[in-house]
């Protein structure tokens, strides 16, 4: 027996794969990590954009809908990427340098003072 299972995907997930883990912006068609004209350019000449035909990413269906139409380029300039360069990979958590690494562990060693 094969059991399938359904996967609910929402805007929050789509949020966070995009900025966190693709480290883009909402608009980066070509996934280079930056959202500009010529990410406009590839999506219009896909020809797409409210023809009511199915579309991905690349396509310009930004927001999920499975359509490229003015809620995508709307959803996309508000993500405030447009322009502005590649996203900053913010790292959440601080990972300890070797340096105190190091630092720690001799002060842990027989003889130390």
């Amino acid at each position: 027996m094969i059991r399938t299972m359904m996967i609910e995907i929402d805007v929050s997930d789509r949020e966070i794969w995009i900025h966190q883990y693709a480290t883009t912006w909402f608009g980066d068609a070509n996934l280079d990590g930056e959202f500009n004209s010529g990410d406009l350019v590839q999506v219009f000449q896909m020809a797409a954009y409210e023809n009511s035909v199915p579309a991905g990413w690349k396509e310009g269906d930004w927001n999920g809908d499975g359509v490229f139409d003015s809620g995508d380029l709307v959803w996309a300039f508000q993500d405030g990427g447009y322009e502005r360069g590649p996203r900053p990979n913010i790292a959440t958590v601080p990972e300890p340098s070797s340096l105190l690494l190091v630092i720690g562990a001799l002060g842990v060693l027989p003889g130390a003072s």
